[in-house]
C-alpha cells in the first residue's frame, strides 16, 4: 500500500529531516537512506513500526544537518587527486591531446572531495524529542494509508457485488441445465442401447452419474462462501495479517470458478464466468495492496 509523510524539525545543534514513503508489496522490505542514518536511529524505528506495518517497500530518509559549524570537517584526498593528475598529463603527453579539467570536475570524482560531520552522538534529550517526532511523521504516513485503504475497500467491495450477481446467475442456469443434461444422457444412452436388454434402472444410474460429474454446486457454494468470508474481513479490519488472508481467499476464488468453467460446456454460462473471473482478478491486485 502506497503512503507518504515527511518533517524537518530542528534541535539545539541539529536540523533533522525525515521522510517516509512506500511502495506496494506482497512482504515487508523496509530500507533506511539519508546522512543521518545509523544503527541508533534505524533501531528507533524499527521499534516506532513494527506493530503497524506488515506489507509493502517502504523507504526512510534521515537527514541530519549539524549547525554547529564546528563539528564540520572538510577533506580532501591529496594522493588521490595527485594520482589522478599525473594520469591525466600523461595522457596529453601521449596522445597529445589539449583534455583539461575544471576544479569542479575534479571535485566530482569519488573520494577526492567529501563532507564529514563529528560529533553527532545523541544525547538522551534528543534521543527523546527525535523519537516523539519520527512517531508523529509515522502517525501521519499511516493516516495517508488509510485513506488509500478506504477507497480499495470500496473497490473490493464494487467487485465482489458484480461477483456476487454472477454467482446467483450462474447457480440458477446450472440448476437448470443438470435437469436438461440428465434428460440427455439418459436418452443417448436409450438410443445406443435399443438392441440390449438393459434394466431402465440402470440407465437413470448411469444418466445420474453423467451429470452428477457436471454438477457445480459445491464450486458455486464455496465461491459464496468465499466471497462472504472477503466482505466480513474488510468490514472488521481487525487482522494484523487481513492482506495475506486476502490473498489466500482471492486464490480460493480463482481455483473454485476455474473448476466450474472447466465442468461445463454451456457457452451461456461461460459469458458469466469470464465475469467472474475478471472481477476475482480485480480483487487479487487489490489485495496485494491491503496491509
Amino acid at each position: 500500500m502506497t503512503g507518504f509523510a515527511q518533517g524537518r524539525f530542528s534541535l539545539e545543534k541539529l536540523s533533522i529531516g525525515i521522510t517516509i514513503k512506500s511502495l506496494n508489496h506482497r512482504f515487508l522490505d523496509i530500507s533506511f537512506k539519508g546522512s543521518g542514518t545509523s544503527q541508533e536511529i534505524e533501531k528507533m524505528v524499527k521499534e516506532i513500526i513494527k506493530d503497524d506495518l506488515h506489507r509493502g517497500k517502504v523507504e526512510i530518509v534521515v537527514d541530519f544537518f549539524n549547525l554547529d559549524q564546528n563539528s564540520w570537517d572538510i577533506q580532501f584526498n591529496d594522493y588521490l587527486l595527485s594520482n589522478i593528475l599525473d594520469k591525466v598529463l600523461h595522457f596529453k603527453k601521449k596522445y597529445k591531446s589539449e583534455l583539461s579539467l575544471s576544479l569542479d570536475s575534479l571535485l566530482k570524482i569519488p573520494m577526492v572531495f567529501h563532507l564529514e560531520q563529528t560529533g553527532n552522538d545523541l544525547s538522551e534529550k534528543e534521543r527523546s524529542v527525535i523519537e516523539k517526532k519520527i512517531k508523529k511523521i509515522f502517525h501521519e504516513f499511516i493516516k495517508s494509508r488509510e485513506e488509500e485503504g478506504g477507497e480499495i475497500s470500496k473497490s473490493i467491495v464494487s467487485s465482489l457485488e458484480i461477483l456476487d450477481k454472477n454467482v446467483a446467475i450462474v447457480q440458477k442456469k446450472t440448476a437448470d441445465i443438470e435437469s436438461k443434461l440428465f434428460q440427455k444422457y439418459r436418452d443417448k444412452m436409450k438410443k445406443f442401447l435399443t438392441d440390449i436388454d438393459i434394466d431402465d434402472k440402470r440407465v437413470l444410474q448411469e444418466a445420474a452419474i453423467l451429470a452428477e460429474k457436471s454438477c457445480v454446486t459445491e464450486e458455486v457454494n464455496r465461491l459464496m462462501t468465499h466471497s462472504g468470508r472477503i466482505r466480513n474481513m474488510i468490514k472488521k479490519k481487525k487482522s494484523d495479517l487481513l492482506g495475506k488472508e486476502l490473498d489466500f481467499l482471492t486464490q480460493e476464488l480463482l481455483r473454485e470458478i476455474s473448476t466450474i468453467s472447466a465442468k461445463t460446456n454451456s457457452m451461456d454460462i461461460h459469458e458469466n464466468i469470464i465475469m467472474i473471473r475478471r472481477e476475482i482478478e480485480k480483487i487479487k491486485q487489490q489485495v496485494q495492496n491491503v496491509e
